[in-house]
Formats: C-alpha cells, structure tokens, sequence
C-alpha cells in the first residue's frame, strides 16, 4: 500500500467536507433559487420563462442573479434576454440584457462539468425591493436566430441572496 494509495480517501473526504461548508454558508443568504431546464429542441423566442418568488422583507438589501447553464456547443458567445419583473404593488419593469458566456477568445466562462458550464450572473446587486411580497419574473430570450428556436441553452435560473 502506497502513501498515495492511503491519501486519497483523504483528499476526497477533504473535498467533500469543503463542498459542505461552502453550501452551508451560502444557504444562509439564500432567499430563492429556481432553474427551468430547456432541453430538447431549444429555447423559442415566444416561450416565457416564469419565476415566482417571496421577498420577504423590503428593508433588507438583496442581490439577484441570472444563472445560465451552457452547452459547449452553443453556437455563440453571448446571450440577449428580455426580462420582465412585476411587483405586488405599482408598474412592470422591463429590461434587455446581454450575458457574456465566452471570451472574445471562445472560451466558456463560469465553471464546466462535461459539456455544461454554469455561470451565476450578478443582475441587481445591494438592491431594496419596494414592497415585500409576491414579485414574478418574466424572462425571453431575445437572439436572432433562422427559426426562432435558441439551441444550446441547457438551463435557465433566478436567484436572490440577503446582501451582507
């Protein structure tokens, strides 16, 4: 038996002990966290992906993020979203937005396993919400493709987290 042969349930428990320690300390600030997966035959420019989330309380600063999971053969290196956010009380909010996924050198940003890779967008950082309550997002993706139909975008996700 080698030493290595010994390490190595070591460094796999190690891992995994960090593993939970960073999920234990990021459940803590986390308010919602919802994905909807598109696989199959892609993401159509007319399908509205909904989230509907609880903030709990308008004195606290949020931050929201947009998560995109990837495929690597996703033909582009951004993406263009038309997102939609009504509160519970007063006027929609509307808003277009451009998520980087690759470098100008063609590699994915965020984090790869396989094919995927996650990225966690910062969207509304140190934000107050007016009202607490029942807010609803409303998200479209708005690239220009031949069909209407976006390939290559595994998943989509909203997060909100307590700001420090």
């Amino acid at each position: 038996m080698t030493v290595r042969t010994i390490l190595q349930p070591i460094k796999y428990a190690a891992f995994f002990f960090g593993c939970m320690v960073m999920l234990g300390s990021c459940s803590r600030k986390s308010v919602f966290s919802d994905y909807r997966a598109l696989k199959g035959s892609g993401w159509h420019q007319d399908s509205v992906l909904i989230f509907d989330m609880t903030v709990p309380d308008s004195t606290k600063m949020y931050n929201l993020f947009l998560n995109v999971r990837n495929e690597g053969k996703y033909n582009y290196s951004n993406l263009w979203l038309f997102v939609k956010i009504i509160p519970p009380k007063g006027k929609a909010i509307n808003d277009t937005i451009e998520l980087s996924l690759a470098t100008p050198e063609g590699k994915w940003l965020g984090y790869g396993l396989g094919d995927l890779y996650d990225m966690k967008y910062p969207y509304k950082q140190t934000t107050f919400f007016p009202a607490a309550g029942y807010y609803r997002f409303e998200v479209r993706q708005g690239m220009r493709t031949e069909d209407g139909i976006l390939k290559g975008i595994h998943d989509f996700g909203i997060s909100l987290e307590r700001s420090n």
